[in-house]
């Protein structure tokens, strides 16, 4: 498989941002869709007549959605103007995969395995989202010709953001960051433009410090000892529990559980899981980084694909186990990387926690 470089693709400066809001955009807007639908008792829109047989699906409003955003990213530039489409696009999809019981099979909404492939396609955009390095390229695999084009393109991304408002003093760092030491003319004609770019001060919004409030607070309860002592044997306990319950879920047999073939790797996802979490417990005082290095896959493993089993079978009802695995996810990935640092690292994340850095894919500031 060729790279995408080999068909002129760079990897964008800002990526990540709003990757991260296409995704919590779409997931909020099935999950409202679902409790609104719920609630008004599946409305059909279009007609006032109960026995109407047109229905004006949403599924066409999202295609609509991500149209409009496709249409402002192809023809419009501007950093504002990107941050909308992501958000409008992420509405679209919400919208569009949440009817995929349609597509797939004439039960609708009562297809079980359609609460399985949402999950799984958002699934996958987290996967892409968390994956997408916004910070300076240079992997392994990377030639050095490639990897001066995407410092470029980067950098040339960066300034076309700021030739309206300007560009915060960290932005200015960052595009000198990607231009320094390069022998190009572009590159060095970059330079010279970002000198005559005007410095804007970061917008201070409330909402996003109220967010990055909860995230310290959160992250500072999570590197508590006691907090990572109770995750582990909840992780335990929960991973029991899941394990019960799936085979508690075949036992009335085929007139109840129709979908077997799901329910037989879904636990086999859970007994594997659980095992990794048994083990960690085992490991803990002989060796903690192994530990929770075994937690982390049983909780990864059990994210991807035992939460894709786990609404197929049972639905929309598994959000709150899918929430219990974020959670422990968060708590475990936390510790690995205080472990992972020097003891002065590690006092300093006792008190401020790495939740924040966690949630928003940014290092923190050392």
């Amino acid at each position: 498989m060729k790279p995408l470089t080999s068909i002129g693709a760079r990897r964008s400066a800002t990526s990540a941002p709003l990757l991260r809001l296409f995704v919590m955009s779409g997931i909020l807007t099935v999950l409202i869709t679902r409790a609104f639908l719920a609630l008004a008792g599946y409305p059909k829109l279009g007609s006032k007549d109960p026995d109407a047989t047109v229905h004006i699906s949403h599924m066409l409003w999202g295609g609509l959605l991500m149209a409009l955003s496709q249409i402002a990213l192809l023809g419009l530039a501007g950093r504002r103007l990107r941050r909308g489409a992501s958000l409008v696009g992420g509405v679209g999809f919400g919208l569009f995969i949440d009817q995929v019981g349609k597509q797939v099979s004439n039960e609708g909404y009562l297809y079980a395995p359609a609460a399985g492939l949402i999950y799984l396609s958002f699934a996958v955009l987290v996967v892409i989202a968390w994956r997408a390095d916004d910070r300076l390229p240079g992997g392994r695999r990377e030639a050095p010709d490639v990897a001066a084009a995407t410092r470029t393109s980067q950098a040339a991304e960066l300034l076309l953001h700021g030739v309206d408002d300007g560009l915060t003093a960290a932005e200015k760092a960052r595009a000198r960051l990607l231009l320094a030491g390069s022998p190009r003319e572009t590159d060095r004609a970059l330079l010279r433009a970002l000198d005559t770019l005007p410095q804007r001060e970061p917008k201070v919004r409330a909402w996003h410090g109220a967010w990055e409030e909860i995230c310290r607070r959160f992250g500072g309860l999570a590197a508590r000892t006691g907090v990572v002592r109770a995750a582990v044997v909840l992780a335990v306990l929960f991973g029991f529990l899941r394990l019960g319950r799936l085979a508690a879920s075949g036992l009335g047999g085929p007139d109840s559980e129709r979908e077997w073939n799901a329910l037989v790797v879904a636990m086999a996802c859970a007994a594997v899981t659980w095992g990794l979490y048994v083990h960690a417990v085992r490991k803990l005082r002989r060796d903690r980084p192994a530990a929770f290095r075994a937690l982390r896959t049983g909780v990864l493993i059990d994210l991807l694909p035992g939460q894709v089993l786990n609404f197929t079978i049972h639905q929309f009802s598994a959000v709150q186990d899918l929430v219990l695995d974020v959670l422990l996810l968060a708590v475990v990935t936390a510790e690995l990387r205080r472990m992972d640092r020097p003891a002065a690292d590690r006092r300093e994340t006792r008190d401020a926690g790495d939740f924040p850095a966690l949630m928003t894919g940014r290092a923190p500031a050392r």
